[in-house]
């Protein structure tokens, strides 16, 4: 039987509670560095990304701080900054050569500011630079992405080569009610994921495979609380799927495995993997109202769903805006009045038939980007989501 509606539950993925950064911060730091002040422009750059955090005399004494599960520690030593998050230990009985050979290719880079380390057997990832050559961007990224790659890295470690864990943040347990909530929301995803692939493989639109794509991914991003391995291979297999410049039929692929293989995630698994994890840094994009106004209002992209509900394609066009909800929500942080108007859309559409879902959420679109949207901004051609490539069809 064709699937009829799609559920948007209620995420049991909290709310972060991450002040707003202030940007002046940031300049401060950057005339810190051009004055020749290296101490404070770090400090200043600090307090612009970590808003929440005390820090302390860093000449005097190191910071730690938590990113997911990664413990991020940044230390000051004769005019050189250096920064380490440990990612797992080696033993005698673990995959050392194909974990080794995993981090290099993966965590490593050719002109990637930080490096993956092997001291004796412990992995870590590390960064290093004088102060003196410590531009404040330069700080920035590497305090963005190196916490970010060792979080989503440890549990994969660990799971496919044997590693064991090494200084990791633990991650607070869901309560009874919420792994339940979250067991069913899982199943059913996948259940209704694997439906939606028939109708993809139907009509043969690359349209459709791209929605579907990022409604696989980002709802489960949206509502669940997902770390460690689980997480760390739905990651790995949505590159491939939600990749625009792969062959269409390459990607097909790619996402009927990824159903597969998350259909058959055993409950002990996925329950090791679920929990509420800190957070010193927005891990998610700062959400602006151009990008509202470039995904909500008047666009091509908009501009196209609309021609699908006017042909009566009312599953395609639910489809596609439910998706780049869920993918504000997952990707993106928002004012708490932009994220409830947006959670408030896909409730007014959970469970309802296609037609009435497309309807109902094309004009809660418009109105959202009316009211929390910047007007006159690039259309959503220019500066679309990475699942939205057109409309053309594809054949085998």
């Amino acid at each position: 039987m064709p699937i009829v509606s799609l559920l948007c539950p209620v995420p049991i993925r909290r709310r972060l509670a991450i002040a707003p950064r202030d940007y002046a911060r940031r300049d401060r730091a950057i005339e810190a560095f051009e004055a020749g002040q290296y101490l404070e422009s770090v400090s200043e750059t600090l307090r612009y990304l970590l808003p929440r955090l005390e820090l302390p005399d860093l000449a005097q004494q190191p910071l730690c701080f938590v990113q997911g599960s990664a413990r991020v520690r940044l230390a000051i030593d004769d005019g050189v900054l250096r920064l380490t998050t440990a990612l797992a230990a080696l033993r005698e009985d673990s995959q050392s050569t194909a974990a080794l050979r995993y981090v290099l290719t993966r965590l490593s880079a050719t002109g990637q500011l930080f490096q993956p380390r092997l001291r004796g057997s412990e992995l870590t990832l590390e960064f290093s630079d004088r102060l003196s050559l410590l531009h404040p961007a330069k700080l920035a990224e590497v305090l963005q992405r190196l916490p970010m790659e060792s979080d989503s890295n440890d549990g994969w470690l660990q799971e496919r080569f044997g590693l064991d864990p090494l200084d990791r943040e633990p991650i607070a347990e869901l309560g009874a009610e919420e792994m339940t909530r979250a067991l069913e929301i899982w199943n059913s995803h996948w259940a209704a994921v694997d439906e939606l692939m028939v109708e993809s493989r139907r009509r043969r639109s690359v349209r459709f495979l791209d929605a579907l794509g990022s409604y696989a991914a980002n709802q489960v991003r949206y509502t669940l609380p997902l770390f460690g391995s689980v997480r760390a291979r739905l990651n790995e297999s949505a590159d491939d799927f939600t990749d625009k410049d792969e062959n269409p039929n390459k990607r097909d692929s790619a996402l009927a495995k990824a159903i597969k293989d998350m259909r058959q995630v055993g409950e002990a698994e996925l329950r090791q993997c679920l929990g509420h994890a800190e957070f010193a840094m927005n891990p998610l994009y700062e959400g602006t109202p151009s990008l509202l106004t470039s995904m909500l209002g008047a666009g091509q992209r908009m501009q196209t769903t609309g021609e699908l509900r006017a042909t009566g394609r009312s599953l395609e066009a639910a489809l596609e805006l439910i998706a780049d909800y869920l993918y504000l929500l997952a990707e993106h942080s928002w004012p708490a009045e932009v994220e409830s108007a947006l959670r408030t859309g896909l409730d007014l559409v959970s469970s309802k038939p296609w037609r009435e879902a497309a309807d109902v959420l094309w004009n809660h679109a418009n109105q959202t980007a009316r009211i929390f949207g910047s007007h006159g901004e690039r259309d959503r051609e220019e500066e679309e989501p990475d699942y939205g490539p057109g409309s053309t069809s594809y054949e085998s």
